[in-house]
C-alpha cells in the first residue's frame, strides 16, 4: 500500500468519524458519484460553486441528465432552498477528515453552508496530512483569500444543556469526492 492511499484511507476513517462519508475517484467517473449520491437522497435541486475542476468533470451536466435542477449563477437567490450544494475544495487535512475552502467570493462559501446536502470535491495530491502541514501551506500563499473555511462533517452544534443538534449552522449531511490525480 502506498503512501498516498495510506494518506486517503486516514481521511476517509477521520471524515466518518464525524460522520461524513467519501469517494476516492477518477476524474471521469466523479460527476456520475455525485449524480447518483443527490438521486439516492431525494435532491432535486443543486447549487454548484463552479470551478475549472467541476467544469472539467461535466457535473452541472451529469446533475442536469439526472433530472435535477442546477443552478451555477446567482446562489444566493438558490443556496437557501436548493436541497445540495457542491463545491471544490483547495485542500483536505487527513488526521481530521477536513477540507478547506479558500474564497474571495460570498457564493463559493455560501454553497458549503445553505443546502441540506453538500458535496465536497478536492483533489488527492491537496491532502496534506495534520493541521501544521495545512498552515504551512496557508503560510506560502501569496495572499490569503478573504474567506478560509474549514469543513469538518456536517454542521453540529450543542445547547448549554449539552443537547447536541445537526444541521443547525449548515448542511445536516456532507460528503466528500477525492480526485484521483497522483
Amino acid at each position: 500500500m502506498g503512501a498516498v492511499d495510506v494518506l486517503y484511507e486516514r481521511f476517509e476513517k477521520n471524515l466518518q468519524a464525524v460522520n461524513g462519508n467519501s469517494w476516492l475517484a477518477d476524474k471521469a467517473e466523479a460527476a456520475g458519484i455525485i449524480a447518483q449520491a443527490y438521486k439516492d437522497e431525494g435532491v432535486d435541486s443543486v447549487c454548484i460553486a463552479e470551478s475549472p475542476l467541476l467544469q472539467e468533470i461535466g457535473l452541472a451536466k451529469a446533475l442536469a441528465d439526472a433530472g435535477m435542477e442546477v443552478y451555477t449563477d446567482h446562489l444566493r437567490l438558490h443556496a437557501e432552498t436548493a436541497k445540495g450544494g457542491v463545491l471544490e475544495a483547495q485542500c483536505g487535512i487527513a488526521d481530521l477528515g477536513s477540507i478547506i475552502q479558500l474564497s474571495d467570493d460570498i457564493d463559493n462559501r455560501i454553497v458549503a453552508i445553505m443546502p441540506e446536502y453538500c458535496i465536497g470535491v478536492v483533489r488527492l495530491s491537496e491532502i496534506v496530512d495534520d493541521y501544521d502541514a495545512m498552515f504551512d501551506k496557508l503560510c506560502s500563499l501569496e495572499t490569503l483569500p478573504a474567506f478560509v473555511g474549514f469543513i469538518t462533517g456536517p454542521s453540529r452544534t450543542a445547547d448549554i444543556e449539552c443537547v447536541s443538534t445537526v444541521g443547525v449552522h449548515g448542511p445536516l449531511k456532507l460528503s466528500i469526492v477525492v480526485i484521483k490525480d497522483v
